[in-house]
Order: structure tokens, then C-alpha cells, then sequence
């Protein structure tokens, strides 16, 4: 009966995130040659136009994080679809350089926060057992609109027309605003002004979550070690083809998708997803040691070790977020699960864009090296989790958290 009315709470919420990823899977798989081909930028100007973005969206997760704790995470995932979708729609009529720079910003950072505050609203929405599996289903079904999105795009990159990129850019900012209007239906999230609390920022106080968040983002270093270091890693010291690329990535997104609701199950206690971290960084750290091994090596021995290479990356990228998803839940304090959630969200972004250089300063310029060197950071992290996840719930913990403000008791323990 509790799993049938989550599953009716959080239904438009699901669904919602399906259709915008496919928007979203479609866009951001051609809005570089929609900026340089249609619009006509640069390549100079439109890498420091999406650094800009990315340095932006990193910041500010965790003060939108923090605003719908205050006002409801309902209202301001709304009204952060509402301003996305217009600011996605803006980019079919805008020609002048500092303005597509101030409303991709603006775009980069509604985009960023999203997850973090999604989570923040099915956690207010659905309690007890339920509440992980329909975060794990939420992400599921991001994870298959990003795939189902990818295809999209690459047949409106196979066509390269204005007319069609256009036609994207109407049909992602509508999505946008379709999203909005489907979670005014949702219920209210209880919040701090509806019970009239003031209180500071609670997650800048806990170290051990910040800690958590610290490590949690080097392991999500593996999102860059696909996209970027296996690329450059077979381009430059292998003989392999580039075509086995494409068959990691397909091959990694479709696992994502059937397999993510199901390791939430093993994350559901802070226990279990610590120890999910430990094993993310063991499955991580093989693949870097098997992906060392195709170095310089023979076809079609070379496809044989990157496709085992991969296949326990998926493992280990399965693990990693089952890891995180428990982690970031369990150890977050009664109603601040948004500015938890955005300050979270912060470390993997931070990842994601220190990637390029750490992928390319070990992986090209130190060789087999490098995925030795890569391996054993993997390997740190994971074992720290559970480390960081027994202090997390110690009561010194939580008298410090208590101390910023009426904040119940965390409801996670470490079993």
C-alpha cells in the first residue's frame, strides 16, 4: 500500500524527468554546433562561454538547495523549469555574444541544480523504504531519456540545419515548461516558512558531509574517465578504432538505465552504501588496471581488454551512485535534504570539470602510469566512505548540527 502511494506522489515526477531528458540528452548533444555552425561563435568563445557556465552552476547549487528548504522544493524546482525553459526558448532569437553568455549561464546553472532539488522533493514526498527506490526509478528514468535524448540529437546533428536546431531548441524550452506545470499538481513539501524557522545554513557546519561529498566526488571522476580518458587513452596509445568507443558508451548508458533502480536496494541503510562506495573503488580501480593493459596491444586482443575495461567501469559506476544516492539521503538531516542535496550535487560537478585536465595530464602525458595513479585515487576514496559515513552519524555530529538551529536528529544510524 506505502509503495503503491509513493508511486502515485511521485509519478509526475518520474515521468516529468523522462521527457525532459530526452530534451535535455537531445540539446546537449548538439548545442556546440548549434553555437559554432547556426550562430556562429567561435571555438574559443564558446569553450569560455560553457566554463563560465559550468563555474556558475557549480556555485550556485547550493543556495538554490537552500532556498527550497526555505520556501518548498516544489515551488522552486517550478519556477527553476519555468525560467530554464525561457531561457532555452531565448536561444532561437539571441545573436549577440555576452547575451548567449549570460543566459547559457543562467541555463548551465537552472540545469545543474535540478537533480539536487528533485531529490530534495521526492525525499519530502515519500518516506521510509520507498524513499530510495523512488529517487533510484527517478534517476532511471533520467538516465533513459539522456540515451533516448542522445539519439534525437544525432539525427538532428546527421540533418545540421538552422530550421532543425531550432526546432530542437522549441521543442526542449517547451518541455521545460511542460515539467513546471505538471509539479504544480504535486503535493506541498512542508518548509521553513510554513513553520515560521529561521536557522543558518546547516551543511557548511558538517565536515563529515562535506568530507562525504569530497570523496564521493573524486569517485564520481569515472563520469570524465569515459567521456574523456578512454577516448583520448585509445586515440593516442592504442590501436584500437574509434568505433569501440561508441560501443563503451551505448553499452554503458543502456546498463545505467535497466540496472540503477535495482543496486539502490543494497544503498538503502548508510551502512550499505558506504560499503557500496568501497566496492565502487575496488571495480574502479580494476578497470583502471585492466585498461592499462591495452596499451599498445594487438587486434583484436585491444577490443577484448577495453570492452572487459568497460564492463567493470558500468559495475563500478552502478555502485558509485547507488553509493552516493544513500549516502546524500540517509545522512541528511530532517527537512534540509535541498541544500544538502545542492551541496552534494556540488562535488560531482566539480569533478566533471576538473575531468579534461586530470584525464589528460595522467592518461595522455603518463601512459599506463597514469591508470595506476587513477586506480589507486579511486581506491582511497572508496575506502574513506565508510570511515566518513561512522563519524557521520556520531552524536557529536549531531549536537553541532542542533546547535545551528531547531534541526531534528539526523534519522540514519551506521548498521
Amino acid at each position: 500500500m506505502a509503495s503503491s502511494r509513493a508511486g502515485e506522489q511521485t509519478a509526475p515526477i518520474v515521468v516529468g524527468t523522462l521527457i525532459l531528458c530526452i530534451g535535455k540528452g537531445a540539446w546537449f548533444t548538439c548545442y556546440a554546433l548549434f553555437f559554432t555552425r547556426s550562430i556562429g561563435l567561435t571555438t574559443a568563445q564558446f569553450g569560455f562561454g560553457v566554463t563560465l557556465a559550468g563555474l556558475v552552476g557549480m556555485i550556485i547549487g547550493g543556495p538554490l538547495g537552500y532556498l527550497a528548504d526555505r520556501l518548498g522544493a516544489r515551488e522552486v524546482l517550478t519556477w527553476i523549469a519555468v525560467v530554464q525553459g525561457v531561457a532555452v526558448l531565448s536561444f532561437g532569437v539571441i545573436h549577440q555574444f555576452w547575451v548567449i553568455i549570460l543566459v547559457t549561464c543562467v541555463t548551465i546553472a537552472c540545469e545543474r541544480s535540478v537533480p539536487g532539488i528533485r531529490t530534495a522533493l521526492v525525499a519530502g514526498l515519500v518516506s521510509g523504504p520507498d524513499r530510495i527506490r523512488s529517487i533510484a526509478a527517478t534517476n532511471a528514468m533520467a538516465q533513459a531519456g539522456m540515451v533516448l535524448g542522445a539519439v534525437i540529437g544525432a539525427v538532428v546533428l546527421s540533418v545540421d540545419s538552422h530550421a532543425g536546431y531550432v526546432a530542437l531548441i522549441l521543442s526542449y524550452g517547451t518541455v521545460n515548461l511542460l515539467f513546471a506545470a505538471s509539479l504544480i499538481k504535486l503535493p506541498h513539501v512542508s518548509s521553513l516558512k510554513d513553520r515560521r524557522e529561521k536557522r543558518a545554513v546547516l551543511v557548511l557546519r558538517d565536515r563529515p558531509f562535506l568530507t562525504i561529498t569530497i570523496l564521493n566526488g573524486v569517485l564520481a571522476l569515472n563520469w570524465g574517465m569515459l567521456d574523456i580518458g578512454v577516448p583520448l587513452w585509445i586515440a593516442t596509445h592504442t590501436q584500437a578504432q574509434p568505433w569501440v568507443i561508441g560501443v563503451l558508451m551505448g553499452g554503458n548508458a543502456a546498463v545505467l538505465a535497466v540496472m540503477m533502480r535495482r543496486i539502490a536496494r543494497t544503498g538503502a541503510t548508510v551502512a550499505g552504501a558506504s560499503r557500496l562506495g568501497v566496492w565502487s573503488g575496488v571495480a574502479l580501480a580494476c578497470s583502471c588496471l585492466v585498461y592499462a593493459t591495452s596499451y599498445h596491444a594487438s587486434s583484436p586482443m585491444v577490443y577484448v581488454v577495453l570492452i572487459a575495461g568497460g564492463v567493470i567501469a558500468v559495475v563500478g559506476e552502478l555502485l558509485f551512485i547507488g553509493s552516493g544516492v544513500g549516502l546524500s539521503v540517509g545522512l541528511t538531516p530532517h527537512e534540509a535534504h535541498g541544500e544538502y542535496q545542492g551541496v552534494f550535487s556540488t562535488g560531482q560537478l566539480a569533478a566533471t570539470m576538473l575531468a579534461p585536465a586530470v584525464m589528460t595530464t595522467l592518461l595522455v602525458a603518463l601512459g599506463p602510469a597514469g591508470w595506476l595513479v587513477l586506480g589507486a585515487v579511486f581506491l582511497l576514496a572508496g575506502f574513506g566512505l565508510p570511515v566518513a559515513a561512522r563519524w557521520a552519524t556520531t552524536s557529536a555530529r549531531r549536537r553541532t548540527l542542533v546547535g545551528a538551529g531547531p534541526v531534528p536528529e539526523n534519522r540514519a544510524e551506521y548498521r
